[in-house]
């Protein structure tokens, strides 16, 4: 598939006209990937080839409706709004919510420098994903729910607001890193007997305003503030709920597959 054929099919599914590269446009295209394409753990709980191509993720993710994580659609990200002429930079990040002080950069996001401006654009962050492009202010003055500041001289943190402050995602530094870097990061991702996603189903959505992440047997469901948990009770409460809130294709034989592995995990030791 050429690169032009794949943008236009990309652009008819997620309902966006082409343009050039222009900050309504980036923030129309942030808000609909994360609309229409779920970030999802089945590859890797299901043991697929995860192939980086820019081919394979259009296929996984639009085509086939697989979802992925930040190593899949920021990846898919980059490569349209590249081709859309935007000034992009991958950037490999640590993700700092397990507690490690020093974890590994298993995280994808993008920088898009625009109007003299950077922005960090990220579509790969389940649940906790800035909905809109978050400028690169590492004063913090820019305040709002999410807000880059810097820590360590030349380390950066993406923090979101809650209750009690500010809590940092992820920090990053903004070194060169190119494709082996990626692939790197995504081979422990989605292969590592230790990684989050090998341990854990997880899938997140954000459809008008309203966030819905599902993690094991636990599916939450959050909009103005107010929560609904639902607990996920068989293989076929599994795939009606990642087929019908989700949006991801999942068979019968695959859904009995990923209940029985959450369940046993979830079982009392």
């Amino acid at each position: 598939m050429t690169a032009n054929t794949l943008l236009d099919r990309y652009l008819a599914v997620v309902d966006v006209e082409r343009g050039g590269p222009t900050m309504p446009l980036l923030e129309q295209l942030t808000r609909r990937h994360l609309e229409r394409f779920a970030f999802a753990s089945i590859g890797p709980q299901l043991g697929d080839a995860l192939p980086l191509d820019t081919d394979s993720l259009f296929d996984r993710i639009v085509v086939r409706r697989r979802g992925g994580y930040c190593f899949e659609q920021n990846g898919l990200m980059f490569a349209i709004l590249g081709e859309l002429g935007y000034e992009t930079t991958m950037v490999l990040a640590r993700v700092l919510l397990s507690g490690a002080d020093h974890p590994p950069l298993t995280h994808r996001f993008t920088m898009v420098d625009l109007d003299d401006r950077r922005y960090l654009v990220d579509v790969g962050f389940g649940a906790a994903c800035p909905p809109t492009p978050v400028l690169f202010d590492p004063l913090g003055a820019s305040g709002g729910r999410y807000r880059i500041v810097e820590g360590e001289p030349g380390e950066f943190h993406l923090q979101l607001a809650t209750d009690d402050g500010y809590v940092s995602l992820y920090r990053f530094d903004l070194v060169r890193y190119g494709a082996a870097d990626a692939e790197l990061g995504h081979f422990y991702s989605h292969r590592h007997p230790d990684a989050a996603f090998v341990n854990n189903l997880v899938a997140a959505r954000t459809v008008d305003g309203e966030v819905r992440s599902l993690r094991n047997l636990e599916l939450r469901i959050t909009r103005s503030g107010d929560e609904q948990q639902i607990a996920i009770v068989d293989a076929f409460h599994l795939r009606e709920v990642l087929c019908e809130m989700f949006d991801l294709s999942v068979d019968e034989a695959e859904a009995e597959r990923l209940f029985a592995t959450a369940a046993n995990r979830t079982q009392p030791t």
